[in-house]
């Protein structure tokens, strides 16, 4: 089926089309929806370039999951909850890999830094904090507990530990890299 025609192919045709194998409706999907779902995942996550990849995979599992996306209704609102679920996605797991880089491990790092070198510019950087804030770093982070374990133990709320672990995560991220 040809998607070049005057006039706009409905979001159903071309679902229809898609998941037949139609390559060309593919191309047309993209073609109309790619730049609006760049822009939303840029104004996310800040990083154009990582935006892109995003985006990517998005449009490449549309080709990969034909069986499953057949069953889309509302195409836009498909591919945007696809961009906002993959952004969560790639945050926790960058995320994850930020705080893997400051626990103790035997091992190195998964950046190349040895904890022998990590740990005093860690502690150099806890050494800056607020007391409390520092901390609640250290008993998550180093000691492995959990939020409610460290508000029970410091005696404050469960949101307050939040608040301390973001503000921290924030100068250890922009001190050590």
């Amino acid at each position: 089926m040809s998607f070049n025609r005057k006039g706009k192919i409905g979001d159903e045709i071309l679902i229809r089309a898609m998941a037949d194998g139609d390559m060309g409706a593919f191309a047309e999907i993209y073609k109309r929806y790619a730049p609006a779902v760049l822009r939303f995942v840029t104004g996310l996550i800040k990083n154009k370039a990582k935006a892109e990849d995003i985006v990517q995979n998005i449009f490449m599992r549309m080709v990969t999951a034909k069986p499953s996306f057949e069953n889309v209704e509302a195409l836009r609102n498909w591919l945007f909850v696809c961009a906002r679920n993959e952004v969560i996605s790639t945050l926790r797991s960058k995320w994850e890999s930020d705080v893997d880089k400051v626990q103790v491990y035997p091992e190195v790092a998964s950046d190349g830094i040895h904890p022998d070198v990590m740990m005093p510019l860690l502690n150099s950087v806890l050494e800056k904090m607020p007391e409390k804030r520092s901390e609640v770093f250290r008993m998550s982070r180093i000691e492995g507990r959990s939020v409610e374990e460290i508000a029970a133990r410091m005696g404050i709320s469960v949101r307050t530990v939040q608040k301390h672990l973001e503000l921290a995560n924030r100068e250890v991220r922009k001190n050590l890299n």
